[in-house]
């Protein structure tokens, strides 16, 4: 009796196992680092962080003649270190990497494997916004310890470091949403920080309800009396509000960025 041979089993569809979250945020953390970590965006980042750090020298070579530590120290934080050092960085931090990986077709690569567009979405404004967070809060803490040594007077300095690094995720979320809706997120970003909260929102109080500044001042504001001076503004929204609408603004930003990754026309993704 002779036995008929069975035919071969037809291949099937390629098996997937499942995503592994923290080895895949890992990958998309080290591809983000790749496309930030470049000589010219470091000196840039670095010289917004030293800005306030030399007007805290200049401060403390003076002596007694300095005046209230306090005073100097809430204006330097408002100033040079929420107005400027904390937005410019997550700027930078929050539109380079995918703008680069656009550029160069590995964001079309991304989005063709097994990986969650949301998650990818979500590696990055974690990246962002705790690269920020971190230099954000270190520029603080440098610029207390120069002015004013580890005295911490009534703790402006613990106040600002906890508020800017609040503002950094923050904006990094704001500017992560622009890198994915537009090819101009830097000039956007620019003319949000610049104009509107530099100017509108100094014009037209009831505009520092959607103004990250304005939150991050009432954070600062809520942890120490002392920041009062620099928030200014007798009307403005509530640290709970602030809170609130920095968790909305990032899972916007992931929802809204997890479908733009789905539409094919990725290319228009970037500066």
């Amino acid at each position: 009796m002779t036995l008929s041979a069975s035919p071969p089993a037809s291949p099937g569809p390629p098996a997937f196992g499942p995503i592994a979250p923290l080895a895949t945020a890992r990958v998309l953390t080290r591809l983000a680092w790749a496309r930030t970590g470049s000589p010219a965006l470091i000196a840039g980042i670095a010289a917004l962080m030293l800005v306030p750090m030399l007007f805290a020298l200049v401060f403390a070579s003076r002596g007694i003649l300095s005046g209230d530590p306090v005073a100097f120290l809430a204006n330097r934080y408002d100033q040079l270190i929420g107005g400027l050092a904390t937005p410019l960085i997550a700027l930078l931090l929050g539109t380079s990497a995918f703008s680069a990986e656009t550029d160069d077709g590995t964001l079309l690569y991304l989005v063709t494997t097994t990986t969650p567009r949301w998650w990818i979405v979500a590696v990055r404004v974690l990246f962002a916004s705790a690269l920020t967070g971190v230099l954000s809060a270190l520029a603080v803490w440098g610029t207390g310890v120069i002015a004013a040594g580890t005295s911490d007077p009534e703790g402006i300095t613990t106040a600002y470091t906890v508020a800017v690094f609040y503002g950094g995720v923050t904006y990094a979320a704001l500017f992560t949403a622009l890198a994915l809706l537009t090819r101009r997120a830097l000039l956007s970003g620019l003319v949000y920080v610049l104009f509107w909260e530099g100017t509108l929102s100094t014009t037209f109080p009831a505009l520092h309800f959607l103004s990250v500044r304005a939150w991050m001042q009432a954070v600062a504001h809520s942890l120490t009396e002392a920041a009062g001076d620099a928030v200014g503004a007798a009307v403005g929204p509530s640290a709970p509000y602030a809170l609130v609408a920095s968790v909305v603004l990032v899972l916007v930003t992931v929802y809204i960025g997890g479908r733009r990754l789905h539409r094919p026309r990725i290319a228009r993704v970037g500066t």
